[in-house]
C-alpha cells in the first residue's frame, strides 16, 4: 500500500550516552516552492526537571502541536523568520540557560557563555535576529581580530650591578636574599628588560632601594588570544544555527563559508623542555614536605592528567597490583556553580594509564598519611574516596592544586609551568622519547591521535627526524 506523505506525523524518543531522553519530532509538509510533499524533522531535548510520565507526555503533546503548526506556516510560504522581531540577545540569552536545563553537566561551558554574553549584549543589544546580516556579523569577527587589552609591563630603568658592589654582596648571596632565581637576577641586571612585578618589588625590598629609581611600570595594548576569539564566533555560530533550525533566520552568516577566521594571538606552552629541567623539577618536588603537593605534583608530570581529572581522582581508581590509573571524572571550580564534578571531558578522556613503579611507591606513602589524617578528623572528615581534599575532608577544586604549584615554583625559584604545562612535559616527553602518536593519544585521553599530532606537530617533526638519523647510521653508518 502507498504510503500518503501527507499523514505522516510521528515522535520517536532517543537517548543519548547520559541516558537523556529527547523527541525526533517528523512532520509531512509542502516545500513552499517546489510544492512538493517533504518531511520536516526537528529534535526536542527533554528537560531534566521533567520526571514524572505524566510532565513528560504533556510536553511531548506540546512539542507536536508547537511543531505541526510551525510546519503548517512553512508549507504556506509562512516563514517565522520574514515578520519575525526577536532580539538576538534575548534569543541568545535563552539559548545560553537552555545549556545548563538540557545537560547539568555542562557547567563549564556555561559559565563560559554565560560570560560571553555581555559582550553580545554590547555588540548585539539592540538588533532583532533579522538584523544579524553578513555586514554585521563581519565587522564584529574584524573588532574581535583588532581588541585588545592592558598589560602591565615592568622594565628595568636602571641597573642594580652598582648598588650590589655597594653593599658588597656575590650574585649568589642576591639572587638568594632576593628570593628569586639567579638566571632572573640576571635579567633584572640589564637596562630595558622586563620583569614579573613581584620579583621587581623582592629585590627593591632586600637591597631597600627604590622601585621608581630602578624599575619602570607602564602599560602596552596587548590582542586577545585566538582561542579566546574563536569561543565568541563559535558561541555565535552555534546560536544563529539553532535560530535556522527553528525557522527564525533564513542563512547563518557567522559560518566560515560567509566570514573569514578570526585571528588573536597563541601562547606558548610553557614546558620543561630539557632532561636536566625535568630532573631538576623532580628533585625539588622529591623533597617537598607536604604530601598532598608532593604526590599531587609527581602524578601531573608522570601521567599527563588534565587537572580536573587530577582533583577528581578517587582511591578506587587506583589498582596497586597492576599499577593502573582509571580516569573516570573531573572536578573543577566553575563560577556561579562552585566546586562541581561530572563526567570526563569526553568519551576518549575516560580511560587507564600504567603508572611507573616511582610513582605507585610515592601514592601508597601518601595513602597511609591519607588513612591517618581520616582517623585524626573523625566525624569532622567528610565521607569521601577522594585523593586530594580540603582539611575536612571535602573536595577540592583543580584551582587549589593549580595555585600550590605556581606557589612552589614561586618559593623554589624554579621556572613557572603551570599544571597543564606539566601535562604538555609529559606528553612531549613521551613524543621526544619515540613513543608512537597513537599511544599517547591513548594515554592522555585525547579523542583521536590527529589531536595529538596536531598540537604537537613540531615535537613529532624532532622524533621523525631522529628516526631519519637512527637509520642513517644503521644503514649507511
Amino acid at each position: 500500500m502507498k504510503r500518503n506523505n501527507k499523514d505522516i506525523m510521528c515522535v520517536e524518543e532517543t537517548y543519548n550516552k547520559r541516558n537523556e531522553l529527547s523527541f525526533v519530532l517528523r512532520c509531512s509538509g509542502k516545500d513552499p516552492f517546489t510544492k512538493k510533499y517533504k518531511v520536516y524533522v526537528k529534535t526536542v531535548k527533554v528537560p531534566l526537571d521533567l520526571k514524572g510520565k505524566k510532565e513528560i507526555e504533556q510536553f511531548r503533546l506540546q512539542c507536536q502541536i508547537d511543531w505541526k503548526n510551525e510546519v503548517d506556516k512553512k508549507s504556506k510560504g509562512l516563514l517565522l523568520y520574514k515578520d519575525d522581531k526577536t532580539c538576538f540577545y534575548d534569543y541568545a540569552e535563552k539559548w545560553v540557560e537552555d545549556i545548563i536545563r538540557y545537560n547539568k553537566e555542562a557547567y563549564h561551558h556555561y559559565s563560559t557563555c554565560k560570560g560571553n554574553l555581555k559582550i553580545f549584549k554590547e555588540k548585539f543589544g539592540l538588533y532583532t535576529l533579522q538584523e544579524m546580516t553578513l555586514p554585521v556579523i563581519q565587522h564584529f569577527c574584524d573588532w574581535l581580530c583588532e581588541r585588545t587589552y592592558k598589560k602591565e609591563i615592568i622594565r628595568v630603568k636602571k641597573s642594580i650591578k652598582e648598588i650590589i658592589q655597594e653593599k658588597h654582596l656575590t650574585f649568589k648571596q642576591t639572587y638568594t636574599g632576593c628570593g628569586i632565581a639567579n638566571a632572573t637576577l640576571c635579567v633584572a641586571l640589564e637596562v630595558g628588560k622586563t620583569i614579573n612585578k613581584t620579583t621587581a618589588k623582592k629585590i627593591c625590598d632586600f637591597l631597600d632601594i627604590n622601585f621608581n629609581t630602578y624599575f619602570e611600570l607602564t602599560s602596552e595594548d596587548v590582542p586577545y588570544s585566538k582561542s579566546s576569539n574563536k569561543s565568541l564566533k563559535g558561541m555565535l555560530h552555534s546560536v544563529l544555527s539553532q535560530a535556522v533550525k527553528e525557522g527564525l533566520i533564513p542563512i547563518n552568516y557567522a559560518t566560515n563559508e560567509y566570514t573569514k577566521p578570526v585571528t588573536g594571538t597563541v601562547g606558548k606552552k610553557e614546558i620543561f623542555d630539557s632532561l636536566d629541567e625535568i630532573r631538576e623539577f623532580r628533585n625539588i618536588i622529591n623533597d617537598e614536605q607536604d604530601i598532598r603537593k608532593k604526590t599531587a605534583f609527581f602524578i601531573s608530570l608522570n601521567t599527563g592528567v588534565r587537572s580536573a581529572e587530577l582533583a577528581g581522582l578517587e582511591w578506587k581508581d587506583i589498582d596497586f597490583e597492576t599499577g593502573i590509573l582509571s580516569i573516570n571524572r573531573n572536578t573543577m571550580y566553575v563560577s556561579g556553580f562552585g566546586t562541581v564534578t561530572k563526567g570526563t571531558k569526553n568519551k576518549s578522556s575516560t580511560r587507564t594509564i600504567k603508572m611507573p613503579m616511582g610513582l605507585i611507591s610515592i601514592l601508597k606513602e601518601y595513602k597511609t598519611w591519607w588513612e591517618q589524617e581520616k582517623i585524626y578528623h573523625g566525624d569532622l572528615w567528610a565521607n569521601t574516596d577522594r585523593l586530594f581534599v580540603q582539611h575536612c575532608g571535602k573536595d577540592m577544586a583543580n584551582s587549589t592544586i593549580s595555585k600550590w604549584l605556581s606557589k612552589f615554583e614561586e618559593l623554589k625559584n624554579i621556572k613557572h609551568v603551570t599544571l597543564h604545562g606539566l601535562r604538555h612535559t609529559n606528553i612531549t616527553m613521551l613524543i621526544t622519547n619515540g613513543t608512537d602518536v597513537k599511544t599517547v593519544s591513548a594515554r592522555v585521553g585525547h579523542n583521536n591521535p590527529q589531536t595529538t599530532l596536531k598540537i604537537y606537530s613540531h615535537y613529532t617533526k624532532e622524533s621523525d627526524s631522529k628516526a631519519s638519523e637512527l637509520i642513517d647510521n644503521l644503514i649507511f653508518g
